[in-house]
């Protein structure tokens, strides 16, 4: 008897697949009547990509994270990386069902993935010996489509 599969993706690895990381001094900043008044809260962008490998019944996800912040009279940076989970589908591509796919494209993925990414973030962070702000969990976490803006750290619950 076939055991019942409780959810049809498995993550197998996960890998850092690029990282940039940059810090520099901040430009003067124009006058007031010029631009908008920042609020120095660092931006964190968030993208998702799926390719599938039917061949081997395998899946990439890359989870796109870019950080940049602060904007105003400390240092700055911009971190940029990807990191690439490979999942297994436990049975065949077509036999899992429209709705597990979209909950997986919308949501699983990246809850897979997040713990992961908090850790490169912080690791970054302690190499580069830059003021990066933590990233927050998941339930903190407002996943929204590519096409709206993502929010900033501060906009965030």
């Amino acid at each position: 008897m076939e055991p019942e599969v409780l959810y049809p993706l498995q993550l197998l690895d996960v890998r850092l697949y690029t990282v940039t990381l940059e810090r520099f001094a901040p430009e003067e900043p124009a006058p007031e009547s010029d631009q908008e008044q920042s609020t120095g809260a660092p931006f964190l962008g968030i993208n998702i990509e799926i390719i599938r490998h039917a061949e081997h019944r395998q899946l990439s996800v890359f989870l796109t994270l870019e950080l940049k912040g602060p904007d105003g009279k400390a240092p700055e940076f911009r971190l940029h990386f990807v990191i690439e989970g490979l999942f297994e589908a436990q049975c065949d591509f077509d036999a899992i069902d429209a709705a597990t796919w979209e909950e997986f494209e919308r949501t699983s993925a990246i809850t897979l993935l997040w713990p992961y990414a908090r850790e490169y973030t912080h690791s970054f962070a302690r190499r580069m010996r830059a003021d990066l702000p933590v990233l927050p969990t998941l339930h903190r976490l407002q996943i929204r489509k590519a096409t709206e803006s993502a929010p900033t750290l501060e906009e965030l619950p």
